[in-house]
């Protein structure tokens, strides 16, 4: 199958269509361990991007000498202390997400005034749901890597095998740390149980590309790009105002929906359809627990709404084709109307003609699926205070090489970071960050929710009210040890 994504063109861009390409899929956030809560108050105080960036680099440089452990013994200029890092090789994946990394890595050197030497640690990933970033670094324990790269589903997987080292205790003596300046929730990601193992690096959106060039030679009439308008109806009523099917002469028609259902697992197990389908119940759920921890919302009206929403896309409408989808044919002519996407860490993508950013379909929590991607200090026989110290000259580095920083910026900044938008199209990404919800499964858990949907429901009869019920119970049995 074809994988979307159109030419790199800038080292900062970072926008990629996902749909067809089930190893990112498999990175997929959903839900968030938040309670309601109002939409926070414009971001300020960062419209100057090149003052904010010598802020932190001035910051970067003063983290060694205001380490929160004063008795520690921390490498003097010069000493190049070896830190290995291990992050996750995607380039079975395509579009690498960290891309950017290596230059950052020689960057946060610099930067450290030689007091540090990061090297990164491959590790091994498969496209597959059920990967496991535990077993993947246990795997690379003769390297001693000291930091690590991941994504927010499995931070679970990591907690649970006693592979990072708390960081409370560093940040509340950190007098460079701010909590305040992160994006809303995105802090929170790095928690386990209230405890902080992770601190992020970028942020990634999910959002809907609409093909704006197509809209306006067919007077297709859009949605307005929030939250409040861009709901499930209007996705549907705007992918069948592009959709044309094939024309009798064998010609292109036109993908309302660049999505697919594959219609046979993949050879990991895995039941595929795009866009996600477990995004969509974290738009609707905002968080898939109740305040308990148990998995109640999934079995509300909510989300058998979405269910039933997902089925008549690919059943009634026919606007989910299941099989096989050959993207590039309908991109290479313009002829597509929307495709899921996510802003990432990655040099993998461009904005042509006039394509826009849209939410993903809002499914009625208010809030927009999102992911986060973090550093962690291995817990290791290491000093951590050392460690500690490399982190944040690493993260002062390369969250500001990220597409979307974790903190909070304006605008300004967002064009600045991502001068290939089209129209006001910065607006809708400071609005969707200031809106987000951040994952609260596991990968496991994202797995066994998924492919117990896909493979009953879509692709089998089985009533959505079972199908959720059957995934539940499947879940908890995951967490009880079962």
């Amino acid at each position: 199958m074809s994988r979307i994504g159109m030419s790199a063109r800038s080292r900062r861009t970072a926008l990629r269509i996902l749909a067809g390409t089930p190893a990112l899929l498999a990175l997929a956030a959903c839900g968030e361990s938040q309670e309601d809560r109002t939409t926070p108050p414009p971001s300020t105080g960062r419209s100057d991007l090149n003052a904010a960036l010598q802020r932190a680099r001035t910051a970067a440089a003063s983290v060694t000498k205001r380490a929160p452990e004063p008795g520690a013994s921390l490498p003097q200029p010069g000493e190049g202390r070896e830190v290995p890092i291990a992050v996750m090789s995607l380039d079975v994946a395509g579009p690498r997400l960290f891309g950017l990394f290596a230059n950052g890595l020689r960057e946060a050197g610099r930067q450290s005034e030689g007091r540090y030497k990061f090297d990164d640690v491959p590790l091994d990933f498969i496209a597959a749901l059920n990967w496991s970033m535990s077993r993947a670094l246990a795997a690379v324990e003769a390297s001693a890597p000291e930091l690590v790269v991941f994504f927010g589903t499995d931070l679970d997987d990591l907690v649970a095998h006693d592979q990072l080292t708390p960081l409370d205790d560093y940040l509340a003596a950190d007098p460079d740390f701010d909590a305040g300046a992160f994006w809303p929730g995105v802090l929170e990601r790095g928690r386990h149980n209230g405890v902080q193992f992770g601190l992020p690096f970028a942020v990634s959106p999910e959002v809907t590309l609409v093909n704006g060039e197509l809209a306006d030679v067919r007077d297709i009439k859009l949605p307005e790009p929030t939250l409040q308008a861009f709901t499930g109806e209007a996705y549907l009523n705007t992918a069948q105002a592009f959709h044309e099917p094939e024309p009798p002469d064998g010609g292109t028609g036109t993908q309302g929906i660049l999505g697919v259902l594959f219609s046979e697992p993949t050879p990991e197990g895995d039941y595929i359809v795009n866009p996600p389908l477990g995004i969509a119940l974290n738009s609707a759920l905002g968080s898939f627990r109740d305040s308990a921890g148990g998995l109640t919302p999934l079995e509300s009206d909510k989300a058998r709404e979405v269910l039933d929403f997902y089925r008549d896309l690919v059943h009634r409408h026919q606007l989910i084709p299941i099989g096989s989808l050959d993207y590039g044919r309908y991109i290479q002519a313009g002829r597509w109307g929307m495709g899921f996407a996510s802003i990432a860490f990655s040099d993998a993508g461009q904005f042509i003609a006039n394509t826009r950013v849209y939410p993903f379909p809002a499914f009625g929590s208010g809030r927009n699926p999102s992911s986060t991607f973090l550093l962690g200090v291995v817990n290791s026989g290491r000093d951590p205070s050392v460690s500690y110290d490399a982190l944040r000259h690493l993260h002062a580095v390369i969250a500001l090489e990220s597409t979307l920083p974790p903190f909070r910026v304006d605008a300004s900044v967002v064009r600045q970071l991502m001068p290939e938008l089209n129209g006001e199209d910065e607006h809708v990404i400071v609005h969707l960050l200031e809106n987000a919800t951040y994952p609260d499964l596991s990968r496991s858990e994202y797995e066994v929710l998924s492919n117990t949907l896909v493979r009953d429901v879509l692709l089998g009869d089985t009533d959505p009210a079972e199908g959720l019920r059957r995934a539940v119970q499947e879940m908890q049995e995951l967490q009880a040890g079962g």
